[in-house]
């Protein structure tokens, strides 16, 4: 791997917040984009790609850290050099089967309703959520992995709402009032996911400011008003997992994930057409593309079939488990590079949506673009399909982390979790 302290242009290296690098660590593909500040709209100016090897990641997660960082270094000096900058700050992707999200609410009564909330009594009342939140997330990870109690660490965590005796307020500081309800949205991973991403941060002399659950960073960069008020799932479908975030009330609600993705179609290939794994992505390609003829096409459609029909239905079941009874989402949105295979859009919309959810019609089903993002702005012209949307989001995520607004209740947030030390 070339040492990073030999690039001609180090001296520009960016340790402000003016610059920061996105890192999107996918199963197939690693994406690396250069990001400037301007304002409230995040500016690309740098981007690189790098395809991984085959057995390198496994189910979103690191098998191969030493590899993934060359793939890494790879993206990296290409996204650095298109616009002679490295920045020294990254934000890094999280997905994956691994990756475990949900939305904990408690109601804490209070025994003085005429006093004011205190900054201590709000501290408290997180804190407690906080320890609910993690026992819930260490029960259902070890019983999805099979494991009898596995050691994770909190990636990233919200507040999304705050009640007063029913009332919603932004901070509820110095209010009074008889019972506060809190939402928290909290995202877990497994401990050696974590590090594997800090250790391959600290090999690329890079300083880790946050990772990010990819389905949530989606949700949150996509959402339009329309969207909120509505209701809507987006699905990343990657290379080696398929990640679902529904949005419900305003706030993301849920996250699941399921180890399918892009590579079963892949797979198909190399078997049937006796193809090797780079043989096989770029035929892939061509077809979501259609750039093949018209008998490849129509072969490659019936190969294809079996793995979307399971891939949809698989989507269908986990949503089926988000969805809220009442008021369900009647919009779905698709990013990822298995989106762009028509067969996955197909099957989607194939099926019957009413065993899934309650719902009177079928939702509206759409493929994002890198322009459904909010507040980005591609300057390279390198980011044009749906596998590039979520790269964007992170993006869009790394932007609005210290959003004045909610400034006060992140403060207080962090030290919580200081004091947890989760």
């Amino acid at each position: 791997m070339t040492p990073r302290a030999a690039l001609p242009f180090l001296g520009k290296r960016r340790a402000s917040q003016d610059h920061f690098t996105v890192l999107d660590i996918g199963t197939s593909m690693v994406k690396a984009l250069i990001v400037k500040r301007e304002g409230e709209q995040g500016i690309v100016i740098g981007c690189g790609k790098a395809p991984q090897k085959q057995n390198d990641m496994q189910a979103g997660a690191v098998a191969n850290i030493q590899s993934v960082i060359d793939t890494c270094e790879t993206a990296l000096s290409d996204a650095e050099d298109m616009c002679e900058t490295i920045p020294s700050q990254v934000i890094i992707g999280i997905a994956g089967e691994q990756v475990y999200g949900a939305l904990t609410t408690v109601a804490f009564p209070r025994q003085r309703p005429t006093a004011k909330i205190s900054q201590a009594e709000l501290a408290s009342a997180i804190q407690l959520l906080q320890r609910r939140s993690l026992r819930n997330a260490v029960k259902e990870m070890s019983t999805a992995l099979g494991v009898d109690e596995i050691n994770i660490k909190l990636v990233h965590s919200v507040i999304t709402s705050i009640d007063i005796d029913g009332h919603p307020v932004n901070n509820p500081v110095e209010f009074q009032g008889q019972k506060i309800t809190i939402s928290v949205f909290n995202t877990f991973a497994p401990i050696s996911h974590i590090g594997a991403l800090q250790t391959i941060a600290d090999e690329l002399d890079l300083d880790l400011i946050a990772t990010i659950a990819e389905p949530y960073a989606l949700a949150r960069a996509c959402a339009t008003e329309a969207l909120l008020e509505s209701g809507a799932i987006f699905i990343d479908v990657g290379s080696g997992t398929t990640d679902v975030a529904l949005i419900s009330d305003r706030t993301i609600a849920g996250m699941k994930m399921c180890a399918l993705g892009g590579r079963s179609f892949t797979r198909r290939l190399m078997t049937d057409m006796s193809m090797t794994y780079e043989q096989a992505e770029q035929f892939k390609v061509a077809y979501s593309q259609e750039e093949l003829p018209l008998e490849q096409r129509r072969h490659a459609h019936e190969l294809f079939l079996p793995p979307a029909e399971v891939l949809a239905h698989s989507v269908g079941l986990i949503i089926e488990e988000l969805a809220p009874e009442s008021d369900p989402p009647s919009h779905i949105a698709l990013a990822g590079g298995g989106s762009i295979l028509p067969d996955v859009l197909e099957q989607l919309k194939l099926l019957n949506w009413k065993d899934v959810m309650p719902v009177a019609y079928n939702p509206i089903i759409t493929v994002l673009h890198p322009d459904s993002v909010k507040g980005m702005f591609d300057s390279t012209g390198t980011l044009v399909s749906a596998q590039d949307v979520t790269p964007l989001a992170i993006g869009y995520y790394a932007m609005t982390m210290h959003d004045p607004e909610s400034a006060p209740l992140g403060a207080l947030m962090q030290r919580v979790l200081q004091t947890m030390k989760v």
